[in-house]
């Protein structure tokens, strides 16, 4: 039996993190330009390009589920062994899978850019949540490039949960900055 997940708290969630990234955002432009190795290779600015340049996709699969038709829609399959724990949990394990070329973050993040970004996949998700009885309805499925096929709600709980570990990752580079030594 595959694990659904419930839609209107995963949109909230998606609620939540966009009001945490904003947060974010409101802090100096070059505390979120800084790279910490010892914690990811990536900026906490990259970290938010790349969720938002995924969300973007999650947002545009959900898109071809509604429709029932698209490149990558499928009939069926079961997600990968572990996957849907990992979507349950969020946990997903640092520094095992490389992000795909499409949802890379630049190396220099233009600020109007991830801006932009945020702003159509927080969009997205909302025109999205008032289109959740059509979701619900869906028996197709996207495969993701690691996890296998996943339903709707499947790839909304992927949205959030991700979305939840790269703003984790991205405080988790701001708060070791903040505790490192002051160069002088």
């Amino acid at each position: 039996m595959t694990q659904e997940f419930e839609f209107q708290t995963e949109f909230a969630a998606l609620r939540a993190i966009y009001a945490e990234i904003d947060e974010l955002l409101a802090r100096p432009a070059d505390e979120l330009r800084c790279v910490l190795p010892a914690v990811s290779g990536w900026s906490p600015e990259q970290q938010l390009a790349h969720l938002a340049l995924a969300n973007e996709l999650v947002a545009r699969n959900l898109r071809s589920l509604i429709k029932g038709a698209g490149m990558f829609v499928v009939d069926g399959g079961e997600p990968v062994p572990g996957a849907l724990e990992v979507l349950a949990t969020g946990a997903f394990p640092r520094g095992q899978a490389q992000a795909p070329r499409i949802v890379r973050p630049p190396e220099v993040v233009e600020r109007e850019y991830l801006l932009e970004w945020l702003g159509a996949s927080r969009a997205e998700f909302e025109a999205l949540a008032l289109l959740a009885p059509e979701l619900r309805q869906t028996t197709k499925k996207v495969p993701h490039q690691v996890l296998g096929p996943l339903s709707a709600s499947q790839w909304l709980r992927f949205a959030s949960a991700h979305s939840r570990h790269h703003l984790a990752i991205a405080c988790e580079i701001l708060a070791a900055r903040a505790r490192a030594p002051a160069n002088g």
